[in-house]
């Protein structure tokens, strides 16, 4: 398969900022082909959630900074391209948003998840030839403690169905975060699923993810990590 433009403009904007470190070659194909690009915990209360993580993991989650919408986060690195965002409101922001009400969860679980796969045109084209018809791309950014600006493109799929994930271009300019992020900690496995697991597991085949499609009545998520504090389990709260 042709590798777009602007996928390798990101995978070198990628290096350029890091310096040529090992794994360079595994990383720069995990961004490149369609994968988990990061799952995202909501939780009412960032700084509580960061503890609570820091104490489960052995490993501090940076702060990332605010989006536009209300909300704010912190990351931890899970390897290959993917990491862990914790999604909260910002203090006085009880909105809900496209996540729900995070406001009224009691801990912190997970709510969503990003695919990416490098250039955004190549992306669309391979789910729209599985049959799938998409949104239209939002721009997107997040504005970093330093005062840097990230920026992507998101769309999702037009007839969106309970655990389906949202899809995600970044910016050739942005670092990705699973390279600036904490690292320590590993994604050993990740399941979805839900009533409609038979539209999951097709969406699981299109893009060839790294991740298991399991029969639900009702949604659900289930992430396993290898953290240095040992191994954490998260899941969707019934």
């Amino acid at each position: 398969m042709a590798i777009a433009v602007g996928e390798v403009l990101a995978v070198l904007a990628l290096l350029h900022a890091y310096g040529p470190q090992p794994g360079d070659r595994a990383m720069a194909d995990s961004l490149i082909s369609p994968h988990v690009d990061h799952i995202l915990i909501g939780a009412a209360d960032l700084d509580q959630a960061r503890a609570w993580l820091a104490r489960a993991t052995g490993v501090e989650p940076v702060y990332g900074g605010k989006h536009p919408g209300g909300t704010h986060n912190a990351l931890l690195a899970l390897g290959r391209g993917t990491y862990l965002e914790l999604i909260a409101p910002q203090p006085g922001n009880d909105a809900p948003g496209p996540f729900g009400n995070l406001s009224e969860l009691t801990m912190p679980e997970p709510v969503g998840f990003a695919v990416s796969g490098g250039d955004l045109d190549t992306l669309r084209r391979r789910l729209e030839a599985a049959g799938f018809e998409l949104t239209a791309p939002e721009p997107g950014s997040r504005t970093t403690p330093a005062g840097s600006t990230l920026r992507w493109q998101t769309f999702g799929l037009a007839r969106d169905f309970a655990q389906a994930p949202f899809f995600i271009a970044w910016s050739p300019d942005s670092p990705h975060p699973s390279a600036t992020s904490p690292a320590g900690c590993t994604l050993r496995h990740f399941a979805i699923g839900g009533p409609d697991h038979a539209e999951l597991e097709r969406l699981r085949a299109a893009l060839a993810l790294d991740l298991a499609v399991l029969k639900a009545k009702t949604a659900v998520f289930t992430i396993e990590l290898a953290c240095p504090a040992g191994p954490v389990t998260l899941r969707t709260r019934e």
